[in-house]
């Protein structure tokens, strides 16, 4: 009989993987709080109290149990649309198309939401999400068969059909899908067996962030635990080498940019079924633009993607009341964030052309 031994990771080991993690959470804290530093220095020059305005952002995101649900749900979107943009980013798939692919995947569900009657609400919920997500991942094709056919770089394509997507669900909403009872540009109201299962009564809060909260772990087990997930991280590292060691390059861009569009598209779903109740044209405040966002503050890692989120939501959500019980304008919740990806992208540069001067150093040496 063999007797084999299980090696355990040495202390060693542990204490780098521990140190690595803590550098990289402080190096975010610092960043966050140079974001906010920022904000405050710009609220200070206007006049204002920072610490006041500050106060008032942190009463509207977390003042009380109805506002702290109602942050929860809105990370619901930013959540799944940062999740997206982290599948396709790790792949060097430069998916810039999620807020075209937000309105076709919400835009999806509605239709199922509010003209397939006579379904139980077991059946009508999943079929409503399931057309978010599969609008979203054919929404990404062309872009797709631009990169394969003639190796045209996604980015701009991707961006262009944003405009498409959200200009053809405007026309939708406008003409032939209007409810003529409706407000604004929007369709019917969603059926009761279409909507998302609410939490708490009084607030926004449903089922949709509980499965957001899952995909976060499946998306992760996905990447970084199957055989596929290695692959798409190899083409994004290295696509030449992948290509000379017999992965399907190709393949793994296409899939990339479903499963990027599919989650998006089902972020838009859940925003439908759980919030609004019916598409409307404008549904979105650039929630496929704040994912991307997302998705370089936490590095493109699934689990970064979930602070991160809440993050986002508690500056969106506190923003209103900062703004309306100090008169402090949201826009300085827009400059914190826009300092936050200054510095995010600041350390990704530091640290790609310390590793260029490792090599060069290297090279010399030998």
């Amino acid at each position: 009989m063999i007797n084999k031994k299980i090696a355990f990771p040495s202390m060693v080991h542990i204490r780098r993987i521990f140190g690595e993690v803590l550098t990289q959470f402080l190096n975010y804290l610092l960043i966050l709080f140079l974001g906010l530093v920022i904000g405050a220095i710009v609220i200070f020059l206007s006049g204002k109290d920072p610490l006041t305005a500050y106060a008032a952002l942190w009463k509207g995101a977390f003042g009380n149990w109805y506002k702290f649900a109602d942050t929860l749900d809105r990370s619901t979107v930013l959540i799944l649309c940062g999740l997206g943009a982290a599948v396709a980013f790790r792949t060097s798939v430069f998916n810039l198309g999620l807020e075209g692919q937000l309105y076709i995947g919400a835009m999806a569900a509605a239709i199922v939401g509010f003209a397939v009657p006579g379904l139980p609400k077991i059946i009508h919920i999943p079929l409503c999400l399931l057309a978010g997500i599969v609008a979203g991942g054919l929404w990404t094709l062309p872009v797709s068969y631009l990169r394969i056919r003639w190796n045209v770089p996604v980015m701009v394509p991707s961006l262009m059909l944003n405009y498409i997507g959200i200009l053809f669900t405007q026309y939708l909403v406008s003409f032939p899908l209007r409810d003529p009872d409706a407000g604004m540009a929007g369709t019917p109201v969603l059926l009761d067996t279409a909507r998302l299962p609410k939490f708490i009564q009084g607030s926004t809060i449903n089922i949709g962030f509980i499965i957001a909260i899952v995909m976060v772990f499946l998306v992760y087990w996905f990447m970084f635990k199957t055989k596929i997930g290695y692959e798409l991280r190899m083409v994004g590292y290295n696509p030449n080498f992948s290509a000379s060691a017999g992965m399907p390059v190709k393949r793994s861009t296409i899939l990339a940019m479903l499963i990027s569009g599919g989650l998006v598209g089902f972020g838009g779903a859940c925003i439908i079924t759980g919030f609004f109740g019916r598409f409307l044209a404008s549904f979105s405040v650039g929630y496929g633009w704040d994912g991307m966002m997302i998705s370089l503050l936490a590095q493109n890692n699934p689990l970064g993607v979930l602070p991160a989120s809440l993050f986002y939501a508690a500056l969106a959500n506190g923003a209103m009341t900062m703004q309306s019980q100090t008169g402090v304008p949201q826009t300085v919740v827009g400059m914190v964030k826009g300092a936050i990806m200054f510095f995010v992208t600041a350390q990704v540069f530091v640290t790609y052309f310390r590793g260029r001067m490792k090599k060069w150093k290297l090279t010399s040496t030998g």
